[in-house]
């Protein structure tokens, strides 16, 4: 165990992870530098550049909250450095414990526990790393493929943005993700639905709220972050 937290808190790692973090902090910002000057190009208002900026951070807060929890959870059993740079990049903690356990399972025994040494350990390691590695590359060989695709079909009867068929699309996209994650608890029931529902009534009560009362329209950019609070408390309480 003593060898294998050594191999797993190795200065290396930790000298790979940080250039990996570094890379993904260059990117963010060559993307801000970019949807800047095509702002510009597009005579976006700043003012409205700022409001996206401070609801895309206020809304990034609770998600924050629960990649911190997943981190602390992680680091005992597969040291800081793979944790910290797993869930900075394409992590979570649902998939990262399942695919550590599958990895520890191929080395016949119990994750984190007796016997789970550095062989098993890397196994691990390999399998987290693979599995996501499959989605990754999907999208950098076949998305460009897929966008080009989709947009000549969408604009065959005319500009893409004029055809009722976008709009449907978009529309028929975003309520089957919304639907993907509503499911689960529906058919669940028990404190996953309770969930659920608390923190759709609290978006709701919110909504009408700041639909209602003026002064009050200010927290309409709390909404979400508050309703997942919510969620989070009833989820605490209901489980008790």
């Amino acid at each position: 165990m003593d060898s294998y937290m050594h191999i797993a808190n190795s200065p290396g790692l930790y000298v790979g992870v940080a250039a990996l973090v570094t890379v993904v902090l260059w990117q963010a910002g060559v993307y801000i530098v970019r949807t800047l000057a095509r702002a510009k190009e597009l005579n976006i208002p700043v003012a409205r550049l700022k409001k996206a900026a401070k609801v895309a951070a206020l809304t990034s807060i609770v998600p924050s909250i629960a990649i911190i929890i997943a981190l602390l959870t992680l680091v005992p059993i597969l040291g800081l450095p793979v944790s910290w740079g797993r869930l900075s990049v394409i992590g979570s903690l649902s998939y990262e414990l399942l695919a550590a356990k599958l990895g520890s399972e191929a080395a016949t025994v119990p994750l984190g526990g007796a016997g789970y040494d550095a062989t098993a350990f890397l196994t691990s390691v390999i399998t987290m790393t693979i599995g996501s590695f499959v989605t990754l590359w999907l999208t950098i060989c076949g998305f460009k493929w897929y966008k080009d695709r989709l947009n000549r079909s969408l604009a065959k009867g005319g500009a893409a943005k004029d055809n009722p068929w976008s709009r449907v699309l978009m529309g028929a996209l975003i309520v089957s993700l919304y639907s993907r994650f509503l499911a689960e608890p529906v058919v669940q029931g028990g404190n996953a639905l309770i969930t659920m529902i608390a923190s759709a009534i609290m978006m709701l009560l919110l909504g009408q709220l700041v639909k209602r009362c003026k002064p009050m329209k200010w927290l309409g950019d709390f909404n979400l972050s508050i309703s997942m609070i919510t969620g989070m408390v009833v989820a605490v309480l209901v489980s008790r």
